[in-house]
């Protein structure tokens, strides 16, 4: 009701009242609601901006008010703290400099001829109410502040206005009101410097203004005054309070004098009060500074008698208890450590359930909310890391970001609050690979630094996130900082403090980092040296310890590998065997552990040591185990690693199988909810899987198994984007609905810059339809994996050779459409020789333009393609014969580096080649190419030219020009060539010309693409695209064939990407190509082509142009040989 009306209404009351004397009208349930309704629209305005009409209508309004409360305050008997009389108090403060707005009866409360006895003596009554009402507190400081004010030297006066504004500063958070309690508090000290009183409401007064400003110097002033009290009085309260103090001072300076101080001084409060006199306060407060001493001594005993304290004041608070829900949220943080130390998942879930209860008991706007949301937070983070529940960990993400959010900018909670965020982020991106929750943790983590308080704790959990976001973009800067913030953590812990172990472990994991990206044994060494410390300090039964043993057991064994030394391979084995033995089943950690064994097995057995039993591989594997709390990327090494010892064991049969189970799970490893550079980071974790099961599967005599794990371990990425295109008319048959719904949501994944929690629910839709849509007769493998049966047809008219190194030869598989495949031997096609090559060569072709630099080029081109035709193309040209009656009909699918490598132009000078007797195309996998034949070819050409001849920051491309007008029909050059006008110029277009520079990220592949005028046009952009014909891209800019070496396996270019975005026939290039040679064999290229809508023609075309530019330039084939054609 606005504040007019129930102003007229409640000043109706009032007169009646006064006619009558009726005591029900102002006792009444009437007046109480118009009462209510009009105490809510007095405080809602806002005096410094409201209207001069507003202004009015809020005095006379407040005066009614007054009228009211005072009038029941007297009927009621008049008691000086009673909340009426507070509630006529406030409502009046504000208009009582008008004499005339003040009743008669309340002059001696408020206004000029106020009476400062008669406010002080009504102050302090209201302070010592039970009644607990927030309005006694506001009344009292009304009242307190003026009689205080006229009287400064009166100790009591001042020590109560202290107390209330604290009180109130407590309860809605102003700095004026804590400065000001400090200032009336310093007043009464200075005034009467041997009065126990005052120097208590200081002291609480100091000590509230560290937890706002987190200044020790006020913790260190409220302590000298406690203890000053306490010689004098020495009572339970003074303890406590002295004791709180030493706690918070303890985790200001990290100095353990002052934490045994606080238990000594909470225990003896409890002592002296007795325990059944003991407050609730009390006891929660001697478990925290338990708690604290554990975390710094690790004392199992200080651990148990703290939870048991704290489980035992939130169970004894009564419901009405404005305390209680932090009891609550206490209880559940102790409870949460004594589980990292028991292990037992019971105590998770109470925890769990004790900050729920918490959130719920606390009301909303109370300023203690944040802590119990980290609580919850903390309990939900702890229980998803035990059991592997995302959806705990997504819930603990959310609740841990409101914590954050409902601490203002500058409080010193917001430190702790901001590291919390980071630690779950942390997790998360370990648990699903999401890039944003690294760069999350990161910015949060730098937040929590600019608050005071356990920096050495901040410090080493940050320095653990700069470790993690190194290895995703490959920097030494995140790297090195992470070493320094981990050195900064482990100097600035001391010697007994039981967080020692985990920064050495952090810090060790940053120089293993180190070693894994530079080969660096001194970082090693480190690594080993301080994760030996870490091992050595952790308890027996601590949870950390397996997974420490599990890390010095890698780097034991890394550093045997590169030095040779039995004692490391030895110590490598039991610290692995220890890992995994200290792992229940079922637990997360077990598959990492199970992987790290079995890679120090495999070097056991290398060196001819035994080989453990076939049944022990196969439990390491976990194959016979479900493992729901294992991350799928965990489960995938654990069984990739038990494939290898297999194979190295002798026990082919169980390699396979393994192997086979390991590539199965990869597809589900990817966060798919995320971007492409999140999913090729968490897919291409797992280099040398495709390699190992192709090997696998040959050496077992199935070249068919060998190209149907090539299937499925190449390419994911751009499979499962596939996947969201696929067909679906056979459905549309069946269920038209529901083709419809699923197709309406792989639009949606399709379709790049949605974020990620749209994205996770699209998923989730995808999943649940097309479990619905295999449930339908007929359609079982629906978008399932295809088998090599259903992939053949793909190489009608030739030849798809799938080719493999491994580290003790290689081999090839030739598959066809119309006879089984056949193995094709290649014993000197091994890994690090195809290493070597591809390094030597992208040295030569990344040097300058000099003459010696060229002269370099060109013998190592032709060195690394003589030895291509040695050890792989020229054996496959044997298999395939004699190239009758024209060349035989190839497209190739190399496996790991070997895609860098041009093995379509590999020949040995003066002797027939790979471009004589084979025309040749390469291809993601067989379901591209299938996918690209399925498509059919264009019935109209709607050409689109793209030129830069000028790219800032980059070379000028002069002879880009010389292609502008190759194609005719639309042309973007220069300016006009914007990545927006460029996406939607695509949507129509059918054949497609590029003569720009690109961009080819040997990090982060997926963060390639074209440089046009704006900006770059990326990857993942270009195969959102959904052409209606796309028929030909021809990308006439550097290194669009290009994958790098770190995700090879995934096959992400922009030649695949055009691929992905429809068009059946993509011309691109495996190294940067000469701008004179890339406009030559351009012009060449579409001259060769017929003049008609479909570019089938492409692959002899371009072959045809190779030829004749290796015949104007045999002496430099870094010039001929790039240019590679995908399609069918």
């Amino acid at each position: 009701m606005p504040l007019d009306d129930l102003s007229a209404k409640l000043a109706d009351l009032l007169a009646e009242y006064e006619a009558t004397g009726d005591r029900a009208l102002p006792l009444g349930a009437e007046a109480a609601e118009y009462a209510e309704g009009l105490w809510q629209n007095v405080r809602a305005v806002d005096t410094a901006t409201a209207s001069p009409v507003l202004i009015d209508a809020y005095a006379q309004a407040s005066v009614l008010l007054a009228r009211l409360h005072y009038e029941r305050h007297r009927l009621r008997g008049g008691a000086p703290g009673d909340v009426d009389l507070a509630r006529a108090v406030v409502a009046l403060a504000p208009v009582a400099a008008d004499r005339r707005r003040v009743p008669p009866p309340m002059r001696p409360l408020l206004g000029r001829a106020s009476d400062d006895e008669v406010q002080a003596a009504a102050a302090h009554a209201m302070l010592r109410s039970p009644s607990g009402d927030p309005v006694l507190i506001d009344a009292a400081i009304a009242l307190m502040t003026p009689a205080a004010a006229r009287r400064p030297a009166d100790v009591s006066r001042q020590v109560a206005l202290c107390t209330a504004l604290r009180l109130r500063h407590e309860r809605d958070g102003s700095p004026d009101d804590l400065d000001k309690a400090v200032t009336a508090g310093e007043k009464a000290v200075a005034g009467h410097p041997e009065t126990a009183v005052a120097w208590e409401a200081l002291a609480a007064a100091y000590r509230c203004r560290y937890r706002l400003r987190g200044d020790p110097e006020d913790l260190r002033r409220s302590i000298r005054l406690l203890e000053r009290v306490a010689q004098d009085d020495g009572g339970p309260h003074v303890l406590a309070d002295l004791g709180t103090a030493h706690r918070l001072l303890f985790e200001h300076s990290d100095d353990s004098g002052h934490l045994n101080t606080a238990v000594r001084l909470c225990e003896s409060a409890l002592t002296a009060a007795g325990e059944d006199a003991a407050r609730p306060a009390w006891r929660s407060e001697l478990s925290a500074v338990l708690l604290r001493r554990h975390e710094r001594t690790g004392s199992r005993a200080d651990l148990d008698r703290a939870a048991d304290l704290a489980e035992q004041v939130a169970a004894s608070a009564p419901e009405d208890d404005p305390d209680r829900g932090v009891y609550l949220a206490d209880a559940a943080t102790a409870v949460l450590r004594r589980q990292r130390r028991t292990g037992d998942p019971d105590e998770l879930d109470r925890a769990v359930v004790l900050a729920g209860d918490a959130l719920e008991t606390l009301p909303e706007d109370d300023r203690r909310r944040p802590i119990v949301l980290r609580s919850l937070a903390d309990a939900l983070h702890r229980r998803s890391i035990a059991t592997g529940s995302l959806d705990d960990l997504n819930r603990a993400a959310t609740v841990a970001g409101w914590a954050l959010a409902a601490v203002p900018a500058g409080h010193p909670a917001r430190g702790p609050a901001a590291a919390h965020v980071a630690a779950v982020h942390l997790t998360r991106y370990t648990r699903t690979g999401v890039l944003t929750d690294i760069a999350r943790a990161v910015e949060a983590g730098e937040e929590s630094l600019a608050s005071p308080g356990s920096l050495p704790a901040r410090w080493s959990m940050l320095g653990e996130a700069y470790r993690l976001r190194s290895g995703t973009i490959a920097s030494d800067d995140d790297l090195q900082r992470a070493i320094d913030l981990g050195q900064r953590a482990v100097g600035a812990t001391a010697a007994d403090d039981f967080a020692l172990a985990g920064r050495l472990a952090r810090l060790a994991a940053a120089y293993w980092t180190r070693y894994q990206g530079s080969g660096d044994t001194r970082a090693l060494d480190r690594a080993i040296i301080l994760g030996g410390r870490a091992v050595a300090r952790t308890p027996a039964d601590d949870a950390e310890l397996p997974r420490r043993w599990a890390d010095l057991a890698a780097a034991r064994l890394a550093r045997y590998r590169a030095g040779g030394s039995p004692g490391d391979l030895a110590a490598a084995v039991d610290l692995a065997e220890r890992a995994w033995n200290g792992l229940p089943p079922g637990h997360p950690d077990r598959p990492q552990a199970a992987a790290g064994l079995c890679r120090a097995y495999q070097a056991r057995v290398e060196r001819g040591g035994d080989a453990p039993p076939v049944e022990r591989i196969h439990d390491l594997a976990g194959l016979d185990d479900e493992q729901p709390t294992a991350s799928p990327a965990d489960r995938v090494a654990a069984r990739h690693a038990a494939g290898l010892l297999a194979q190295a064991s002798g026990a082919g049969r169980q390699a396979v199988e393994l192997l086979d189970a390991a590539a199965a799970l990869l597809p589900s490893v990817a966060p798919r909810e995320a971007g492409w550079a999140d999913q090729q980071h968490r897919i291409g974790a797992h280099a040398g899987l495709v390699a190992a099961g192709v090997a696998a599967h040959c050496g077992r005599g199935d070249p068919a198994g060998a190209v149907e794990f090539a299937e499925l371990g190449r390419g994911v990425l751009l499979a499962a984007q596939a996947g969201t295109r696929a067909g679906a008319a056979d459905l549309h048959d069946r269920d038209a609905r529901l083709a419809d719904r699923f197709q309406w949501v792989c639009e949606r994944l399709a379709t790049p810059g949605f974020g990620v929690d749209e994205r996770r629910r699209w998923w989730h839709d995808h999943d649940t339809l097309l479990g619905r849509i295999r449930a339908l007769p007929g359609l079982e493998r629906f978008q399932a994996a295809p088998r090599l049966d259903d992939l053949r047809a793909a190489a009608a008219g030739g030849t798809v050779v799938l080719v493999n190194a491994g580290p003790e030869g290689g081999d090839a598989v030739l598959v066809t459409a119309d006879r089984p495949s056949v193995r094709v031997p290649l014993p000197e096609l091994r890994d690090a020789a195809v290493a070597e090559q591809v390094t030597v060569l992208l040295a030569a072709l990344s040097g300058g333009g000099s003459l010696s630099r060229m002269m370099v080029r060109r013998r190592t081109v032709r060195g690394v393609l003589a030895w291509l035709w040695r050890t792989a193309v020229g054996p496959v040209a044997d298999a395939l014969g004699p190239p009758r009656p024209g060349p035989h009909r190839v497209w190739w699918l190399p496996t790991g580096a070997l895609g860098l490598l041009p093995l379509h132009a590999a020949e040995v000078p003066g002797e027939a080649g790979a471009l004589d007797v084979m025309v040749s195309s390469f291809v993601p996998s067989l379901r591209a190419l299938r996918d690209a034949r399925n498509r059919p070819p264009a019935t109209r050409r709607e050409p689109l030219t793209v030129v830069l001849e000028q790219t800032p920051g980059h070379a000028d491309l002069p002879g880009a020009a010389a292609e502008a007008s190759l194609l005719g029909g639309a042309m973007l050059t220069g300016p006009g060539a914007t990545a927006a006008n460029v996406l939607t110029a695509l949507d129509s277009a059918t054949w497609a010309h590029f003569a720009c520079h690109a961009v080819a990220n040997p990090v982060s592949p997926a963060v390639g693409g074209l440089l046009l005028h704006d900006r770059t046009l990326t990857l993942p952009e270009i195969g959102g695209l959904r052409p209606a014909e796309a028929e030909l891209a021809y990308l006439s800019a550097c290194s669009t064939a290009d994958h790098g070496v770190r995700y090879a396996d995934e096959v992400l270019h922009l030649a695949s990407a055009f691929q992905l975005a429809g068009f059946r026939h993509v011309v691109a290039s495996l190294w940067p190509v000469d701008d004179a040679a890339a406009a030559e064999a351009a012009t060449a290229f579409y001259a060769a082509l017929p003049e008609v809508p479909s570019a089938d023609a492409a692959a002899s075309a371009l072959r045809e142009v190779t030829l004749g530019m290796r015949a104007r330039h045999h002496s430099d084939p870094a010039l001929w040989a790039p240019l590679v054609h995908s399609g069918p």
